[in-house]
């Protein structure tokens, strides 16, 4: 059986992104015969796969959905915390807002970015963000457009609220400050944008349509899921899960 090579690079700055794609496909590259060698240090990182050219296809298409999130979430990130800094929230309430922003269109934006990527045998990512998804970042640019400079927390709290209830997902489950969807695959989008997890980032960027939490969360984390999420966030006793 022959073997192919699939590679993936980014600038060192996406170290979070190369990182976030390890760990999303060692588990398929070990169930499935896989070898991923990781990139000899320089001004890139990255790393190659090798597979049997039989499940080639199917590695490609969970790099290529590992790829449009790592564009669409921590590119995204990046190119809104550049431009939006509106006058009126703390620290941690423009995190939320900017997270709002990026799940708001995330499905869509990564069905865009996946029309670019198929079928490629290399992924260079800040190429594609440059050269190939112009369209979409004319379309997050308008967005900013739309942002006021001045922001209260109210005016967060209903725009985030509002969001939410457009939501048609899933459920997603909360228990000892991660957050799993209802199959108990473990969420990790959150990682992209600053490479922390956060429960209430991690929820929002789940596009789930409610909250179930297990166990204590901190307080301030119970507060916003309350205020976004309200007769749709539930709080219960027990685990799902033991350890």
């Amino acid at each position: 059986m022959s073997m192919e090579r699939i590679k993936v690079s980014d600038s060192n700055s996406g170290e979070d992104g190369i990182t976030y794609l390890l760990k999303s496909l060692a588990p398929l590259a070990s169930d499935l015969g896989g070898q991923i060698e990781r990139l000899k240090p320089t001004q890139r990182t990255g790393f190659k796969v090798l597979c049997k050219s039989d499940r080639a296809d199917f590695f490609r298409s969970e790099i290529e959905d590992k790829i449009a999130d790592v564009l669409a979430i921590k590119y995204k990130y990046e190119f809104f915390k550049r431009k939006i800094r509106p006058v009126g929230l703390s620290k941690y309430e423009t995190e939320l807002l900017l997270t709002a922003l990026i799940s708001a269109d995330i499905e869509d934006d990564k069905r865009y970015i996946l029309r670019r990527l198929r079928g490629q045998y290399e992924y260079v990512l800040d190429g594609i963000f440059n050269f190939k998804l112009k369209p979409l970042k004319n379309k997050w640019k308008e967005v900013v457009s739309y942002i006021p400079i001045v922001f209260s927390g109210k005016q967060l709290e209903e725009f985030v609220a509002y969001l939410v209830s457009e939501k048609r997902g899933k459920k997603v489950l909360v228990q000892n400050g991660k957050v799993y969807d209802l199959y108990y695959n473990l969420l990790k989008r959150s990682s992209l944008l600053d490479g922390k997890g956060d429960v209430v980032r991690e929820v929002l960027l789940s596009c789930g349509a409610g909250v179930e939490v297990l166990g204590q969360i901190s307080k301030e984390e119970e507060k916003y899921l309350r205020l976004f999420f309200g007769c749709k966030v539930s709080f219960l006793k027990g685990s799902l899960k033991n350890g």
